[in-house]
């Protein structure tokens, strides 16, 4: 099962990182620079992607260039007139198997990460089979389309992605395949555990073996609509992409299936029954590969190796902190970079708060134009600091204007300090530079709330309930939620939001 993304929850001290005393170099098995005779990094970029790895060069570029044709592949299935793509995808490769795993949830292939103060990364070993093919693209598509729909019920979201699977195929990527899908998704359906009613009225899906199922039942749902309702599958997604309630936008395109109706819930399992049992009669296209992409190549310097791993770890408490390899290799990176932000991070949130305070005084002032130092810096500041706060935020904001973090977190401290009047144009643009970020979902509709925006900021929270993870934290759940509906108390219904001029996605 692949790996869900974490939610990017609102501002919260770096000291919550919980990490071990970090002191000592000993430790089996600890990451080697290329100084200590250990591979070479590089940095490899084409048009969409930039791959950080040890991997031999010839290698890498390899995968730099069938990572971009991915990525070009999925683009092309889901938009017929693709929008801008958001940004550059950062893909960290790991030659070694054994180094992967130290990062990677248990059992994944690859995974897809939204760190709350970085840009979204993919993780992978350096072979791309196709475990790794599959999580590719279904995380792409979860990637592409967030800059596009405003709202996407967790059938449509898990359902196109999974549908988009096929296109990571190697050699012969289909849109609209299924190998993969049909026994899974028969046993499921025909199992009766769950029915499609079930799966578009759900907010969310959970995990374990239920959330494998709602899975399986949202691709059937989606392929069945691209194979049998294009046209009204087609106006159904402009309405998501105007922010209409997903539940309101179903029932007036397909009024027939309305899923809170016995008639309606039973008329669509009889549909899907009658298509799975035929599903030799759809529609399933090859897709042609582009050609070969262009790649750059760079060596990284031993810093930079160490900051493209080390930044991984920042909030992620699956990792053990207290690891002899994690010590001496953050110790090592210090020998490289004094002021390295990814190692003085880590130290300082095992460090008293005194000590934490004079190593992130040392990031900033070694590395003035990292973003993520300053935002560390000002989280740590104890109370009665308020001006110093604000400054190093407003420094955070000067060294990247394009850090969607720095933004969204001076939003926060705008608000908090009663000046939501300047928190506002901030908050949208960490909304628009990061639309899957509930952190910046959840600020902005706070600023409007507060500006007596009640309906926009109804619109916004509902979004932010909308791409919470499966799987996610109950307690964070239950706060979203509940601000949803005391909003929904004060607003009533929110307004649409105006129609994009890009093309719905996923019409094979």
């Amino acid at each position: 099962m692949r790996q869900p993304p974490r939610p990017a929850t609102a501002w919260a001290p770096v000291l919550a990182i919980g990490v071990a005393a970090l002191s000592g170099c000993a430790g089996v098995g600890q990451f080697r620079c290329p100084e200590q005779g250990g591979p070479d990094w590089h940095e490899l970029r084409t048009e969409h992607v930039v791959l950080q790895t040890d991997l031999p060069s010839w290698k890498a570029k390899e995968l730099a260039g069938e990572l971009e044709r991915t990525f070009v592949v999925v683009r092309t299935g889901l938009f017929r007139n693709p929008p801008p793509a958001p940004g550059l995808l950062r893909v960290v490769a790991f030659a070694s198997e054994s180094e992967f795993e130290r990062f990677a949830p248990m059992g994944a292939g690859a995974y897809y990460h939204r760190p709350p103060f970085f840009a979204p990364v993919v993780v992978m070993p350096g072979t791309l089979g196709d475990a790794q093919r599959t999580v590719i693209a279904h995380e792409l598509t979860h990637h592409l389309t967030a800059q596009l729909f405003a709202r996407q019920p967790p059938w449509f979201r898990e359902g196109l992605a999974s549908f988009m699977e096929s296109m990571g195929t190697e050699g012969s990527p289909s849109l609209g395949g299924a190998p993969e899908h049909w026994s899974w998704v028969a046993s499921a359906y025909h199992g009766r555990s769950i029915r499609a009613a079930d799966v578009l009225t759900a907010s969310a899906f959970g995990d374990g073996s239920g959330m494998a199922v709602a899975y399986a039942e949202s691709w059937a749902l989606v392929h069945f609509l691209v194979n049998r309702e294009p046209e009204r599958f087609g106006a159904l997604q402009v309405r998501f992409a105007r922010g209409q309630d997903p539940a309101a936008a179903w029932r007036e395109v397909f009024p027939e299936w309305d899923p809170t109706a016995a008639d309606g819930a039973r008329a669509l399992d009889e549909a899907l029954d009658r298509y799975l049992n035929h599903h030799g009669t759809y529609a399933s296209r090859p897709v042609r590969l582009p050609p070969a992409p262009r790649v750059t190549d760079r060596p990284m310097t031993a810093a930079e190796a160490h900051a493209a791993r080390l930044s991984l770890l920042w909030f992620e408490p699956r990792v053990r902190y207290d690891a002899p390899w994690l010590r001496a290799e953050v110790e090592h990176a210090l020998t490289h970079d004094p002021g390295h932000v990814d190692a003085l991070a880590l130290h300082a949130a095992a460090a008293g708060p005194e000590e934490a305070l004079r190593l992130m005084e040392r990031a900033t002032a070694a590395h003035p134009e990292d973003a993520r130092a300053w935002l560390v810096l000002a989280a740590l500041l104890p109370p009665g600091q308020e001006e110093r706060r604000l400054e190093a935020l407003q420094r955070a904001v000067a060294a990247d204007d394009a850090s969607a973090a720095a933004l969204r977190v001076s939003a926060q401290f705008l608000l908090g300090a009663g000046r939501s009047g300047e928190a506002l144009p901030l908050a949208r643009r960490a909304v628009a530079m990061e639309p899957w970020n509930i952190g910046a979902l959840v600020t902005l509709s706070s600023v409007l709330e507060d500006l007596g925006q009640c309906p926009e900021a109804l619109a916004l929270q509902r979004r932010a309930v909308d791409v919470f993870p499966d799987g996610g934290d109950a307690a964070a759940w239950a706060s979203l939620v509940q601000r949803r509906t005391r909003l929904e108390s004060a607003c009533g219904q929110s307004p649409r939001a105006p129609a994009p001029a890009t093309a719905p996605a996923a019409a094979p």
